[in-house]
């Protein structure tokens, strides 16, 4: 045993197995990695109430478990993965014995903090095992001497004065606390005659075969010893810590704060070798990052050469487990309202990541299905789901790059994790709370040699949207635009002059300041003509009452038909003899389209599903529907409505681009990009996909004034449809279709 060991016993690697019937515990089983756990078929069968020895695949099934953090305990659900019977008839097997009998369970949640799979050994006699009973409790152990193993059976012996094996022990680990590793599962006791207690199991040789055999293999841990030395990280971290680090001040102290972070016991005498702490920084996910913390204050030099190491080979973890855990109990300590807004939160900060959105809002993408792991003991399911999430979203998030390159000297870039931190602090916390994390944040971007001007620059930024997020909507002019053909004089009109004339539409203006919406147009059924309609809206959009002159730019919203979404309004030009600048509708303010007629087609349904899919506006993956993903209309409408999408953009073939808007609009979806254009790979597109979803309106129109300046280099002309559930529109009393 080297220098760094498991805690052996107290950390109890057991998994309680429980029965469907009664919720009592049926036997044990033992993590394995990627969240699966192992067990033998026998304790499944026992769970569904079946015949113990029963070799029929029970179908696709899930068992309740039980998982034993050192501090807690989490029930969860784990589905069926691997079925390899008991086999009674195979040759050369005692009376008491039989082959196979393994099953692999898979979690159907993330693993709890502090839970993770024990380390594997291969049996062998004379070892002193420990098994736990299937609930798991930690005083109810037996302990035994392993008497005799040929690789497929391991016979053991209870001790004196310890307990006997019964059935509930069955499918557990049995732990050696002298390799400090899992050695075999406990199958059965014998049932002889005689004062000698003895039990066998199966042992790790035989797991590994049999896995292997039923094309498993995959599931099972690393060995210790296996490969770990062939990895390209492995030469780089021995060198460092066989330099002067070990040698440096306080050494002896990092190497025991390292083993307490990683939930590890440690000799009380010497100091681990370089190949042991390499090996343990290549195998345990976040002792890395402990060892860097620990050795910042007194060899940060050689803590920036220990996180270059990480970065250059992918090591996955960000945060040392004490950063972890402080940030996870930060999270929950929420109140229900402030991390409502964590979705929101953290698309607005990483808007150019990919954020699944069962991360983001812990569902399962939309089918309904209930399961994974609760929250430390508890069974209120809106309070665990939320821990589960949060549990997800930063190992997510800590495996994102930063957004920006790091400085000339080498310094690291904000990672993302830290960006969104940042946002959650400004935007959905109490002052109390959004400055305890910001503390957190302030001490991890130390601890990985970020500069403090790359973390305020992301927490001005953060400012800078929780502002604009809390100011509320923007003051709006809504606009009904219809379309009622070319001018006609007192002469009769011939096809092809009428094809000559410009396009007439009767208009109809509301004001809405944020007091409701009032009307200030008259005449509205006078035709007239795109010039008029500019120089009327200009004049609307002047008349809005702003009590915040610094607040958001007022926002044109068109309401219009589906036959008129890409009639290029942001580019009218107001008349008059006051218009002296040539300013086109979109370019001073946002100018939006909607089209209620679309959204109403299919009555009640797609009404109820946009305004849900607007509540999930900041939460949900934007979609982007191009020819390849989508090459045809049922591929079209099998996206939109594989979840509840509320973001869409849209870079088809000109002659596909209006079907495919209008079934976006139909299904409801509350904001659709696309450019009417037709050019193919659009830039514009590209250039507002980048925004957050509440940033779009002014992206675009940011975009809209660049085309005036470099029109050959922006050819986009995007249109942007934005239907706010949460926004009243004005009743449309139907005009006369004769007039």
């Amino acid at each position: 045993m080297g220098w760094f060991h498991a805690h052996g016993s107290s950390s109890r690697p057991a998994v309680s197995i429980l029965a469907k019937a009664d919720g009592r515990p049926a036997g044990a089983g033992v993590l394995l990695p990627r969240r699966h756990l192992l067990t033998c078929a026998h304790v499944v069968n026992s769970a569904l109430g079946k015949d113990m020895l029963a070799p029929d695949h029970p179908g696709p099934i899930a068992v309740s478990v039980r998982l034993h953090a050192p501090e807690h305990t989490v029930e969860a659900d784990a589905e069926l993965a691997v079925w390899i019977p008991p086999r009674t008839d195979d040759g050369g097997l005692g009376a008491f014995e039989w082959n196979g009998d393994l099953a692999v369970l898979r979690l159907t949640g993330a693993l709890p903090p502090a839970v993770e799979p024990p380390r594997w050994h291969p049996m062998a006699e004379r070892q002193l095992v420990r098994a736990w009973h299937g609930s798991g409790e930690p005083g109810v152990f037996a302990d035994a001497e392993v008497s005799e193993c040929d690789g497929r059976f391991g016979y053991f012996d209870g001790a004196e004065r310890t307990l006997d094996i019964e059935p509930a022990y069955s499918g557990g680990p049995l732990w050696s606390n002298e390799e400090s590793a899992v050695v075999g599962l406990v199958t059965a006791k014998l049932r002889v005659r005689g004062t000698l207690r003895r039990a066998w199991g199966i042992p790790w040789q035989r797991v590994t075969r049999e896995l292997d055999d039923a094309g498993a293999g995959h599931l099972l841990p690393r060995q210790p010893a296996e490969d770990i030395r062939d990895h390209p990280a492995y030469g780089e971290l021995v060198a460092l810590l066989d330099g002067p680090l070990a040698l440096s001040e306080g050494w002896t102290r990092c190497c025991r704060t390292v083993a307490r972070q990683c939930g590890l016991g440690h000799r009380a005498d010497g100091l681990p070798s370089a190949d042991e702490f390499a090996h343990l920084l290549l195998t345990r996910a976040r002792a890395l990052p402990a060892l860097v913390e620990a050795v910042r204050g007194t060899a940060g030099p050689v803590a920036d050469d220990l996180l270059a190491v990480g970065r250059r080979h992918g090591l996955p973890k960000l945060l040392s487990p004490g950063e972890h855990e402080r940030l996870l109990v930060q999270l929950r300590a929420l109140p229900a309202t402030a991390a409502a807004g964590v979705p929101g939160a953290v698309r607005a900060a990483l808007p150019l990541a990919a954020l699944p959105t069962a991360l983001l809002t812990g569902e399962d993408g939309g089918h309904g299905c209930d399961g994974g792991v609760g929250g430390h003991g508890r069974h209120d399911v809106n309070g665990g789901r939320r821990d589960e999430r949060f549990e997800a979203l930063i190992a997510h998030l800590e495996g994102l790059h930063g957004d920006s390159s790091p400085a000339d000297d080498g310094a690291m870039a904000v990672p993302g994790l830290l960006r969104a931190v940042e946002f959650v602090a400004a935007g959905c916390c109490p002052a109390d709370q959004g400055a305890a994390l910001r503390r957190w944040n302030a001490a991890v971007a130390r601890r990985l040699g970020v500069h403090d001007a790359a973390l305020m620059d992301r927490r001005h930024d953060a400012g800078q949207w929780a502002r604009s997020a809390s100011r509320g909507a923007a003051p709006r002019v809504v606009a009904k635009l219809d379309p009622c053909g070319p001018a006609s004089g007192g002469g009769t009109t011939t096809t092809a002059t009428a094809r000559e004339e410009p396009e007439r539409y009767r208009l109809r203006l509301w004001c809405d300041d944020g007091d409701g919406l009032r009307q200030v147009s008259d005449d509205s059924e006078r035709p007239r003509g795109a010039e008029e309609v500019a120089q009327e809206i200009f004049a609307a959009v002047g008349s809005l009452r702003r009590p915040d002159p610094s607040g958001p730019r007022p926002v044109i919203e068109l309401i219009v038909d589906r036959d008129a979404l890409e009639v290029p309004v942001d580019r009218w030009k107001a008349a008059g003899p006051g218009a002296v600048l040539p300013i086109r509708l979109g370019t001073p303010y946002p100018l939006v389209v909607n089209c209620p007629e679309l959204r109403e087609l299919n009555g009640g349904t797609m009404l109820d599903q946009w305004r849900e899919r607007w509540t999930r506006l900041d939460a949900e993956e934007p979609l982007h529907i191009d020819d390849a993903t989508a090459p045809d209309p049922e591929a079209v409408c099998g996206l939109v409505m594989e979840r509840l999408t509320a973001r869409v953009t849209i870079d088809v073939a000109a002659h596909r681009r209006t079907g495919v808007v209008q079934m976006c609009l139909a299904a409801g979806v509350p904001v659709v990009l696309w450019d009417r254009s037709g050019e193919p790979e659009s830039p514009a597109v590209r250039h507002a996909a980048r925004m957050s979803a509440r940033e779009l309106p002014e992206a675009v129109r940011i975009y809209r004034t660049k085309t005036m300046q470099r029109p050959e280099e922006y050819t986009g002309r995007p249109v942007l449809a934005w239907a706010d559930a949460g926004r009243a529109l004005p009743r449309l009393d139907l005009a006369d279709p004769t007039e």
